[in-house]
This record gives C-alpha cells, sequence and structure tokens, in this order.
C-alpha cells in the first residue's frame, strides 16, 4: 500500500506500532498509564487512519450510504453497524467509521468523496473531557437538553471542527488536516491541567466495545 501519513504526532514514544493500510498506527506510548486511568482523567487519540466520507445532495436526506438512513434535521447523529453519520445542513453528511474491523469500501455513485487523506480526526476521551474543552471553545458542546449524541459545528481552539458529543466523555473532532500538529500541541498544553494525555487507538476500540457490550 501507498504510504500515507497521519498530520499529527504526540511527543511521545511509541512502544507498539501496526502498519494498516499504509498507515503507521500507533497502538501504545511508552509514557501509556492504563485505559482505567486514562478514563478517569482524559486522553487524546488519533484517529486520523480510519475512513471517512461526506456524502452531498441537494437532498440529502433521500440517500441511504451503506443502506443507512441519512438524519433528518442538521445536529442530528446515527450511529449503526460501525458507522457514525451526522447531518451537517440540508446538501451534506459526514460519515465516519467508528466501529471495530475493515472499513466497508466507498458507496458508488457521484454523491460520495473520501475525506480521510484531507481531515484529522480526534478523539477525546474521559471524565475530564469537558474541563478539557471548555478552556478551549465558548461552544456549549455538552448542552443536557440535547440527546446525545449530537453534532456541532464551529471554532475550537479558532479551528473550524466537526464536532460530535457522543457522551459527557466522548467527544470526536474532526477538521482540515493542516491545522493538525498546531491543533494537538495547543490542546495537549491547554487541557494538562485536567490530566490530558496521548493515548493509543485500542483505548478507543475498548471504549467502544465496552459501550456496546
Amino acid at each position: 500500500a501507498p504510504r500515507r501519513r497521519s498530520p499529527v504526532r504526540f511527543d511521545a514514544a511509541p512502544a507498539r506500532t501496526e502498519h494498516r493500510a499504509g498507515w503507521n498506527v500507533v497502538l501504545d506510548y511508552e509514557s501509556d498509564r492504563s485505559a482505567a486511568d486514562v478514563l478517569r482523567q482524559a486522553g487524546l487519540v488519533d484517529l486520523s487512519h480510519r475512513a471517512r466520507w461526506d456524502a452531498q445532495n441537494r437532498d440529502v436526506g433521500t440517500l441511504r450510504p451503506f443502506g443507512l438512513e441519512v438524519p433528518g434535521t442538521p445536529g442530528e447523529v446515527a450511529v449503526r453497524d460501525g458507522l457514525m453519520i451526522n447531518r451537517m445542513n440540508g446538501t451534506q453528511a459526514s460519515i465516519w467509521h467508528v466501529g471495530p474491523g475493515t472499513a466497508p469500501d466507498m458507496p458508488d455513485g457521484p454523491h460520495y468523496t473520501d475525506t480521510t487523506d484531507s481531515h484529522c480526526w480526534l478523539a477525546l476521551l474521559g471524565a475530564c473531557v469537558p474541563e478539557v474543552l471548555e478552556s478551549g471553545t465558548d461552544l456549549d458542546l455538552f448542552d443536557p437538553a440535547r440527546a446525545r449524541p449530537f453534532l456541532t459545528q464551529g471554532p475550537v481552539l479558532h479551528v473550524p471542527c466537526q464536532i460530535v458529543t457522543w457522551r459527557d466523555d466522548a467527544v470526536l473532532l474532526a477538521f482540515s488536516r493542516g491545522y493538525g500538529q498546531t491543533f494537538v500541541e495547543a490542546l495537549l498544553e491547554s487541557g494538562r491541567h485536567a490530566g490530558l494525555h496521548p493515548a493509543g487507538e485500542p483505548v478507543f476500540t475498548d471504549w467502544i466495545h465496552a459501550l456496546k457490550s
């Protein structure tokens, strides 16, 4: 496979990596705490190697990507069969592969664009995630009146983002890859008081398994 490169590199030494479809995926860092310790505070996981697509149509709600319905209202999020579909506006939805296993192939048709290599995608997991984000944005990402998960679009650390509040201890962020390295350095610095540290991908995949069980 062609060599593909994440837009971010954490200031931590990888202890275990895996080559996957041209990506070098970090599974563990030498400085890793246990997953339980990460979730008691906050962990930052690079998911940029995971598949993402945009769906665009003048009435995007009529599309059925992977046989799944697009949520009917902007800001709504659906999770099914390892895929997360975020309704962005009247004409656009984003689709993220959050589940275990290999991502499906991009659907056929002119409505879909592979955005995997054009975005940085991060997961924030742990009890201190709200504390981490409140220092980086004025957006209300934890509105108790909104059913989880939900999508917010706006700036975090002055970078335009798609932000999915999956739960109060789990937030996913996607943004243009050109901001990636500066963004993670600033986020780790601003979240250090809340115990934010880099974490390997299994922290995210184990969280997904626990969510489903």
